[in-house]
């Protein structure tokens, strides 16, 4: 399926700065003031219009090692014939056995029900409203009995958008019907919309200020064509989440042109700092995306990676000083596994120091990777914190990761654990329990961060409610900091269990300190 909209062009790198390189400026870091919580950075799955990821090509996008991207986030199509429904499987299984977010997208409703009889064109009749909700339902029911439950799902792609392939138009008032007689039919799922071509909020402000079809829907999903990121306060207003869901900044130039690839970082660091809390690239594998057509990952793809393999789902963004010269661009994010984590974007042709201080919580150590035209996520170095600040030069053209090396103490031998019995809910297919601590000692256990540690969790099981991971073992933050002689304190655990078998896993906890 073709791509080519008149709407999409090319994101312009911004102007560059003769400011010289050898002032230094000051990102201030302030871990108390907090945004928006991130629940991942990923792309589309292009299976049934172009050929499916490989298994190979699915460790590559959505792996944490070497070589990999680290997404958390995938994309899928809702095929208007349930026949072909099977062909998102494969790809869809292998990503949720990596904890990856799934949430799927319909580019229409099937022909009969829409005005037009026709795959393209018309609208929803809404009559059929009820019988369009099935269908989704459907889908969602078929990738969960298949080990591939889903996150959430959309009721529409870009429908201020009429294109001669497979489509659906949609008005404000045609989704605030469909969503308040169908939304609740939807629980399990965060069901999302609008999705519009370039986040139209005049689509999407109706729908949150008409108080029944804000109840069901979780969150404003939109597309950046012919558009910029930008803040949305009347979606933060109502509490609902903004993802961008669909994008490319260029599809005429290789991925690997690195003068094209910039766009990408300068797009990412503004969908953040417009408290988007993903971020989801069009197709994973294509010449212009993430991972070109021999399975490699692309340029674009290592500064996707610079986002995803370091702030993971459940982090939130902090403080930080957005500009500290007119080509640099730095969002900063904390995570409940202890971790600080800082990107910088360098824009210009000179190289920049910047002294990153800390208000409060300073780390330890900073270790920085990089990706440039010359590198490719390479480590570059660690940099002591010494009274609460840092400072390194940024490259010409770079963008870099810093992220906190925080100091981990296992504290399972002074408490008492008591693991709860599961409960499984029959829509979803999650299983919950609980994890219970008592404090054993006479002391105080005190840390920046304690957490609860998965160790040897059942093989093809996943912690849905994770909050970070130590070398792949899952791991989540406890509501406290610390925990008094005799004290207890309990944490909720999710699982996604694709065969239904037992759950084993062996709970320990730890102190991280900065």
């Amino acid at each position: 399926m073709l791509k080519q909209r008149l709407l999409r062009w090319s994101l312009p790198l911004l102007a560059m700065s003769a400011l010289p390189a050898a002032i230094a400026q000051t990102v201030a870091i302030d871990p108390a003031t907090t945004y928006q919580v991130i629940r991942g950075f990923g792309g589309h799955n292009g299976a049934g219009w172009i050929a499916d990821l490989t298994p190979a090509q699915v460790d590559t996008a959505f792996g944490t090692g070497p070589g990999q991207i680290g997404l958390t986030v995938m994309r899928m199509r809702i095929d208007p014939s349930s026949t072909a429904w099977a062909t998102q499987l494969p790809t869809a299984k292998l990503a949720k056995a990596k904890g990856v977010t799934l949430f799927a997208t319909p580019w229409t409703p099937p022909a009969y029900m829409k005005t037009s009889n026709a795959i393209a064109h018309g609208s929803l009749i809404p009559s059929y409203y009820p019988d369009y909700a099935t269908h989704l339902l459907g889908f969602a029911d078929y990738m969960r009995t298949n080990g591939a439950q889903l996150y959430g799902i959309s009721v529409q792609n870009e429908p201020d958008w009429d294109p001669d392939y497979e489509g659906c138009t949609w008005t404000s008032a045609q989704f605030i019907d469909f969503i308040k007689s169908q939304g609740p039919r939807f629980a399990g799922l965060k069901l999302m919309a609008p999705e519009s071509l370039g986040m139209r909020k005049v689509l999407s402000d109706p729908i949150l200020n008409d108080a029944g079809a804000a109840a069901q829907l979780s969150i404003v999903a939109g597309h950046l064509y012919g558009t910029t990121p930008s803040d949305y306060p009347l979606a933060r207003a109502k509490s609902k989440e903004v993802w961008m869901t669909e994008h490319y900044t260029d599809s005429t130039s290789d991925a690997n042109d690195w003068a094209k690839a910039m766009p990408v970082a300068i797009e990412v660091h503004r969908s953040m700092a417009a408290n988007y809390s993903a971020y989801v690239w069009w197709y994973i594998r294509r010449f212009y995306g993430l991972i070109t057509e021999d399975g490699n990952v692309s340029k674009r793809g290592w500064i996707m990676s610079q986002y995803a393999k370091f702030v993971r789902p459940g982090y939130v963004r902090i403080g930080a000083t957005q500009n500290p010269y007119p080509d640099v661009y730095v969002t900063a994010y904390k995570g409940g596994d202890g971790k600080v984590v800082v990107v910088a974007v360098n824009n210009g042709t000179a190289q920049r120091r910047v002294d990153l201080t800390f208000g409060s919580g300073a780390p330890r150590t900073l270790q920085r990777y990089v990706t440039s035209a010359a590198t490719n996520e390479s480590y570059a170095g660690d940099y002591p914190v010494i009274a609460g600040g840092a400072s390194a030069d940024l490259e010409p053209s770079s963008v870099s990761t810093f992220v906190s090396q925080p100091a981990g103490a296992d504290l399972t031998g002074s408490v008492k654990i008591v693991q709860g019995g599961l409960t499984a809910n029959r829509f979803t297919g999650q299983f919950s329990g609980t994890v219970s601590f008592t404090n054993t000692t006479g002391a105080t256990l005190t840390a920046s961060t304690l957490r609860l540690v998965l160790e040897g969790l059942t093989a093809g099981v996943t912690l849905d409610n994770r909050q970070g991971d130590v070398n792949g073992v899952p791991t989540i933050a406890l509501p406290v900091n610390q925990l008094a002689p005799g004290a207890t304190v309990t944490v909720t655990t999710t699982f996604g269990n694709p065969s239904k078998g037992a759950i084993a896993y062996t709970p320990k906890l730890q102190g991280i300190t900065f």
